[in-house]
């Protein structure tokens, strides 16, 4: 049977399970793989649960899967963390799974250079790659390319958690 050149476009859906060899790259990466890094100021982080909650929102936005969304997944907790402008945490107030990471919060995220760990790998990498920068002399997410829109964002959330709008089949008895 013959190839199909036709190029396949990977889903979002489909980094929900890392294949094993990044798995376990991941799993036995050092402490200097990750680091704490504080949010608010210019970026916060949207944390949705669970990952594959996550994942099929980014989907339903037809983002495709490619490097400068600053996206990650904590694949130990299950989470989806997409980076964001600071001040839209008020218009999450009330979403099931979903929290908001600002000022006075910290996140953990990949070491510059580094893949990360299993509990904070890029799915999606800022461009250009994201270089910690200081504020106060302590690492910030201030200059972190963000390219999500946090409005079509939560709209698409909304779509994956609605109940499917088809009516059950009916019993012919």
């Amino acid at each position: 049977m013959a190839k199909s050149r036709t190029p396949v476009t990977p889903t979002w859906g489909a980094l929900l399970d890392p294949d094993e060899g990044t798995s376990e790259r991941l799993r036995s990466a050092g402490s200097g793989a990750t680091q704490l890094v504080q949010c608010g100021g210019e970026r916060d982080a949207i944390v949705i649960a669970p990952l594959q909650r996550g994942l099929a929102a980014l989907d339903a936005m037809h983002l495709p899967v490619a490097d400068g969304y600053a996206v990650l997944a904590d694949h130990m907790r299950q989470e989806l963390i997409v980076l964001v402008p600071s001040g839209n945490a008020h218009t999450w107030t009330g979403v099931p799974g979903v929290r908001v990471l600002s000022l006075g919060s910290w996140l953990l995220v990949p070491a510059y250079g580094t893949d990360g760990a299993f509990a904070s790998t890029w799915l999606s990498q800022p461009v250009p790659s994201a270089r910690w920068a200081e504020r106060e002399g302590r690492p910030s997410l201030g200059d972190v390319s963000v390219a999500v829109d946090v409005a079509v964002l939560r709209t698409a959330l909304a779509r994956v958690d609605a109940p499917d709008s088809c009516p059950a089949p009916r019993s012919m008895s």
